[in-house]
């Protein structure tokens, strides 16, 4: 067993598993939270993007299933469709080999067939989405008596939109009894205040370092509206971009980037709240698999997902928040890996590069792009 999971109770096959994976030592906040939840209690977790966190819950709650008892025992919340399934992949490379079973249900699939699927065997743990989680309870096919964790992942994108209210009432019909487990980048003011509905005596635990990871370098690019795309596509040719995410604030603007850069021969695919499952689970694919370099994205992607070898973000439109900007800066860097975030800026948002670089504790340095290359220019 790996020395620093310090438990009895999971299954010798999890520590070969994650040794399979190269997991050797624990990351800051696995190291701090793991400890802190097999002792038991609320918690709420922060750290960076891309430092773990996902295990960081899952093996207290994995110390936690009794396989002898063929009834759903944890319930884990996502606020995406792509991030529950990413939760689901982690959670079944992690359990191979044991008795341990999970399932996914998420918005979008058919119901019909996650219930059939119910009917043959109870998981263990179930892993979705707040309105289908919610939708399958109702109807009993999910059952509650038995779960003695919750963990409610980017605990801030829920309580800030409207899934808000499905993800209330699950904590409710779950109980004040269970163990909660929250996990952000970030977490808002009040917090705690919000959860304390079915979540009592919440703890908070904060991974050190900063909000960002070091390994990331800022950089911003000064543009014309106008002139957007086609300095996106010179950047991504300048760089050599292999695997690069773009995000753009808006669906309208989203759909005329990738096709402006399919225009000038990028292997770009999209990436939205409106895409349907399939369409989504095939740009994702495509991604993942290099058949595509560029990733164009609203922000759905840029919270939870975790895509290998992203080595660039590129804001095409300054975000909303320095939260937005931190979401999506994390889908690079990730594990301490180099990365570059370039945004591009009208002259009218200089305020906005200060408070990314006041909130964040980041230096976004000036760069320009100069006969094919990236240069800086501070």
């Amino acid at each position: 067993m790996i020395n620093h999971f310090q438990s009895a109770n999971w299954p010798d096959a999890i520590g070969a598993n994650l040794l399979a994976k190269g997991i050797k030592e624990p990351t800051a906040i696995q190291a701090a939270v793991i400890p802190a939840a097999l002792a038991g209690g609320n918690i709420v977790a922060r750290s960076q993007t891309g430092t773990g966190k996902t295990l960081a819950y899952l093996m207290p709650l994995l110390a936690k299933i009794d396989v002898s008892k063929q009834a759903t025992q944890a319930v884990i919340v996502a606020p995406s469709q792509e991030l529950a399934m990413q939760i689901v992949q982690v959670l079944k490379e992690t359990t191979d080999h044991t008795t341990i079973t999970s399932m996914p249900f998420i918005g979008g699939a058919n119901i019909k067939r996650q219930i059939e699927k119910l009917k043959k065997g109870k998981p263990h743990i179930v892993v979705g989405t707040p309105g289908r989680l919610l939708e399958l309870v109702r109807l009993k096919k999910i059952k509650l008596a038995m779960v003695h964790t919750c963990v409610i992942d980017e605990v801030d994108r829920f309580v800030e939109d409207e899934q808000w209210a499905e993800t209330e009432e699950l904590g409710k019909r779950i109980g004040r009894d269970a163990q909660y487990l929250f996990v952000s980048a970030t977490v808002p003011d009040k917090l705690e205040e919000k959860l304390a509905l079915f979540a009592p005596a919440i703890k908070r635990i904060e991974a050190k370092g900063s909000l960002v990871p070091a390994s990331v370098e800022h950089l911003c690019l000064w543009v014309e509206a106008r002139n957007r795309v086609d300095v996106t596509r010179k950047l991504i040719a300048a760089e050599n971009i292999e695997k690069g995410i773009v995000f753009v604030n808006h669906l309208q603007r989203l759909n005329e980037t990738v096709e402006k850069l399919r225009f000038r021969k990028v292997k770009a695919v999209a990436l939205s709240s409106e895409s349907g499952k399939q369409e989504r689970e095939k740009a994702i694919a495509s991604f993942s698999a290099n058949e595509a370099h560029i990733l164009v994205a609203t922000d759905v992607a840029a919270r939870g997902l975790d895509l290998e070898g992203v080595t660039h973000i590129i804001q095409l439109e300054a975000p909303s928040d320095p939260d937005s900007y931190l979401h999506r800066a994390g889908r690079t860097g990730r594990m301490q890996r180099s990365g570059k975030v370039v945004t591009l800026f009208e002259q009218r948002e200089h305020y906005k590069k200060e408070k990314y670089e006041k909130q964040l504790g980041i230096d976004i340095k000036a760069a320009s792009l100069v006969r094919g290359r990236l240069v800086l220019t501070d």
